[in-house]
């Protein structure tokens, strides 16, 4: 791993700063969504596992794309993290997702008594409908979350904090983290759960931020992301034989 020190390459200060508005904006967009529909989007079928996600990716991803789409919001120089990835990030990401997976559970044991993403209802796969439903949910949580969230908190956020801070890696770090948990807190309900969730998602996030700094690359903190929540739905899966179905949290 390249560790790389304060005169890592980052955006031009201008460029970062306007990007962290956007950034902002579609940060604050998200909460005020979040908090005035709780329950997201009601969406009949099997797709409606959706219902709960994409009133926070698409503000998420509108700030993403006018980034993308905008020439003049485009880096000159190298970023601090590159939209990229290497084979060898697929192994960082695993171990760091796998230790933040150990971390998290035991604070999940300590708080609750038990593994809450694996003490729910099974959900039957008796037709089409069931199984759709079941893979759409798994996607959602496995792939498409860990790639929405850590692109725009590690991928946007964290690299034009640093660009505006010109340097400042750690603090910037610090901030996409918070950011991030912040996000997560906004459906919690009991003390419990915003211990939990709040502790939980503020180390994934300085895991990730930590691993796209050292690294230089968004690859190990998706990798991370991903192998962090497929690692608890894995349990969930184990109970799909003899037809007894995936527990879904």
């Amino acid at each position: 791993m390249t560790i790389p020190d304060e005169t890592t390459p980052h955006d031009d200060q201008q460029t970062a700063r306007t990007r962290l508005v956007i950034a902002t904006i579609g940060f604050v967009a998200t909460v005020v969504i979040a908090l005035g529909f709780p329950g997201g989007v009601r969406i009949v079928g099997p797709f409606s596992p959706l219902g709960g996600y994409l009133l926070v990716w698409l503000p998420l991803g509108f700030a993403l794309l006018i980034v993308l789409l905008v020439p003049s919001l485009r880096p000159t120089v190298p970023t601090a993290v590159r939209w990229s990835i290497r084979p060898i990030d697929l192994l960082w990401g695993a171990a760091a997702g796998l230790l933040l997976r150990i971390v998290v559970s035991s604070l999940e044991v300590l708080c609750y008594g038990g593994l809450p993403a694996t003490a729910g209802n099974a959900v039957s796969l008796a037709n089409t409908d069931e199984v759709v439903h079941v893979v759409v949910a798994l996607l959602s949580v496995i792939l498409i979350a860990p790639v929405v969230e850590e692109t725009f908190f590690r991928g946007l956020v964290l690299p034009s904090t640093i660009g505006m801070l010109r340097g400042g890696r750690w603090i910037a770090v610090a901030i996409s983290a918070l950011l991030f948990a912040v996000l997560h807190l906004l459906a919690v309900t009991t003390v419990a759960q915003a211990i939990v969730v709040g502790v939980g998602t503020l180390l994934v996030g300085l895991g990730a931020g930590s691993l796209a700094v050292l690294t230089g690359r968004l690859g190990p903190a998706i990798v991370a992301h991903v192998v962090f929540n497929a690692s608890i739905l894995a349990l969930g899966l184990s109970a799909v034989t003899g037809g007894t179905g995936v527990v879904i949290e």
